[in-house]
């Protein structure tokens, strides 16, 4: 009786089929995922412009002058602020306000290379850390005394070095 089989030949061609197949995949595969990842930072980056410029509004149309925010990391109580007067306006951006977007979105940052591994996204920061590939994908907070100007920053894309890769938003604090 004859048996019926696949030849040696038949079994390495099929295997460098699936082995290609396989090498095409992923790098596909990586590629959507940093795309993803930029995404995400971008969408970050411009959440964060909107929270600050609806915090101003907040303030110029508060009765009272006070905003109420999250001013402690990991913290949800609400405390009420004064935005121009019994605060410190460089706590009240770089410090309360990261506070509050990271409490209140609760953002994840997947992108980083950063080894202690931080959960959230926002953090104190000025338009230097927005040019280490440590900080990548994280929403810097600035504010600048002398010149009243608020800054957002985010290295959205490696290599931070390239400034095609920084997002940045600035206005002024009247």
């Amino acid at each position: 009786m004859k048996q019926k089989g696949f030849t040696l030949i038949e079994l390495l061609v099929v295997v460098a089929i699936i082995g290609i197949l396989a090498a095409v995949g992923v790098v596909a595969y990586n590629g959507y995922t940093n795309s993803a990842k930029v995404s995400v930072s971008k969408s970050n980056h411009n959440t964060a412009v909107k929270k600050l410029n609806l915090l101003i509004q907040k303030c110029n149309i508060s009765s009272n002058g006070k905003v109420k925010l999250m001013m402690k990391a990991n913290d949800k109580t609400e405390y009420e602020k004064g935005c121009w007067y019994d605060v410190n306006t460089y706590l009240l951006f770089r410090q309360y306000f990261t506070n509050d977007l990271n409490n209140s979105i609760e953002w994840k940052n997947n992108h980083t290379k950063e080894p202690w591994g931080r959960n959230y996204v926002a953090m104190e920061g000025n338009s230097w850390a927005c040019t280490q590939e440590k900080y990548i994908g994280y929403v810097n907070m600035d504010y600048k005394t002398s010149s009243k100007t608020i800054e957002i920053c985010t290295c959205i894309d490696s290599p931070c070095s390239d400034n095609s890769n920084i997002k940045k938003y600035e206005t002024q604090w009247k």
